[in-house]
This record gives structure tokens, sequence and C-alpha cells, in this order.
């Protein structure tokens, strides 16, 4: 939400901007154009101050996954990012996860290999993440997969999904960056982009909306097949009202 209103304070004082070239080089200024030029001022002045305003907001939390990462994909507060690694010739997929509110949530991650230049996929089932992640909560989920030798140690896009239900409501929100907002669920599909093609059909325009993808390099020399004694896991690593992890 953050984003989009600095977005749209943006948008005022590039507005504010253009109105300003004209009417102040008005050399002969009437009273509508003084009007003119002191709102360019006080609106340009007001959209800067809320967008500094929400960029130095503090954190009540701490944000691990900021720290680990850089940057996140976010889901309604449910912040995330992924990568792959092999453990001990297995190929793991890691999901570092965080929870921007106050209360817990039950979040579900679906991703599937994005299809290639000539639209087929590789050779990938659904990697699927149930997590459920306690107030403010900073953890990791791990899912062994069996990699094809073919796409070993090479990049691989997925297209990403995700879903989060609050089932005791939100409560306050702990921490104010917005990573990349992702839309699309855990079936890829995208109701806010499906709205979008509607009415573009209904104007005659043609609207793409696409699943976001992200691109992890893939690790050498693990398991085709899954060992019997392969499992996932999930390791809550803070919570609110744990004392800072180092």
């Amino acid at each position: 939400m953050s984003e989009s209103i600095k977005a749209i304070c943006g948008l005022f004082i590039i507005v504010a901007g253009i109105v300003a070239l004209f009417v102040w080089t008005d050399d002969r200024p009437d009273q509508t154009t003084w009007i003119l030029r002191g709102s360019t001022i006080v609106v340009t002045a007001l959209s800067l101050a809320v967008i500094l305003r929400l960029h130095f907001r503090r954190d009540l939390a701490r944000d691990y996954l900021q720290e680990i990462t850089g940057g996140y994909f976010n889901r309604d507060g449910f912040c995330f990012v992924f990568g792959a690694e092999a453990v001990d010739g297995v190929c793991q997929f890691h999901a570092y996860y965080q929870n921007q509110y106050e209360r817990p949530f039950v979040g579900r991650i679906a991703l599937r290999p994005a299809r290639g230049f000539f639209l087929t996929r590789a050779k990938i089932d659904t990697i699927t993440f149930e997590i459920a992640c306690d107030a403010a909560a900073y953890g990791v989920a791990t899912l062994p997969i069996p990699l094809p030798r073919e796409i070993q140690g090479k990049p691989q896009s997925f297209e990403v999904g995700a879903s989060v239900n609050y089932p005791q409501g939100k409560g306050k929100r702990l921490r104010f960056r917005d990573g990349v907002f992702l839309r699309t669920n855990t079936n890829f599909g995208n109701s806010f982009g499906t709205a979008l093609k509607v009415a573009g059909a209904l104007g005659g325009a043609i609207v793409l909306s696409s699943p976001a993808t992200a691109t992890v390099l893939l690790p050498t020399d693990v398991a085709e097949e899954l060992p019997s004694n392969s499992e996932s896991n999930t390791t809550q690593i803070w919570k609110l009202g744990d004392p800072p992890v180092m």
C-alpha cells in the first residue's frame, strides 16, 4: 500500500511540475495564475513530505528477510524469497519467509518452471511450500526435489504464485518495506490481471497478463530421484517477543 501511495504522490509532483512550467513563465500573471503558482508549491511540498515520511518510517520489528536477501516477494504481508542448493547430493529448495504483521498467518507458495523459447517447461513438478507463521516471524522452509540431469547447473526461471490467510486478522503492520507485490495465486491466476483483460477487451485493447517470475541457479551433481529418507521441514528462526537473532 505504501508503494502505491508513493507512486500517486510522485504522479502529483509530475503534474504539478507540468502546470508550474506554464504558470511560472507567464510574464503577466493574473489572480488565477497566482493561485496556480501557489498550488503547485503546496502540492509538491505535501507530496514530497508524504513520500519521505513513508520511505523513512522505522520498522517496529527487525526485517531479517531484507537483511539476508536485499529484496523479496510480498503477498499481502507474507514476504518470501527462495533459492536452491545441493545438500548431501540432493537438491534442496529453500523458501525464506517473514510476516509483516503482528498476527499469525497460514501461507502457501507455488513455483512451476516458466515456459521456454519453444513454450515448453522444464521437467520439474510444481514446487509447493505450506507455511504456518507466527507474529512477525522469520524462518525457512526446505523441500527436497529430484532434478533432471539436463537442467542441473543451469539458471531456471519459475513462475511464482502465493496465497495467505490471517485467521485472527492481520493486526498492526510492523515492517514497512513492500518488496515486489505478487498478485498471482497458487493456481497462477491473477484476478487483477483478468479484470484488466476484460476492461481492455471492452475498450478494444489487448492487455497482457502473466505470472511473476524469478530465476534460480540450480545445483549440480544432485539426485534425479529422491532417496527414501528425504523429507521437507520448516524452521522458525525468530518470532515477535524473542530475543534478536545475531
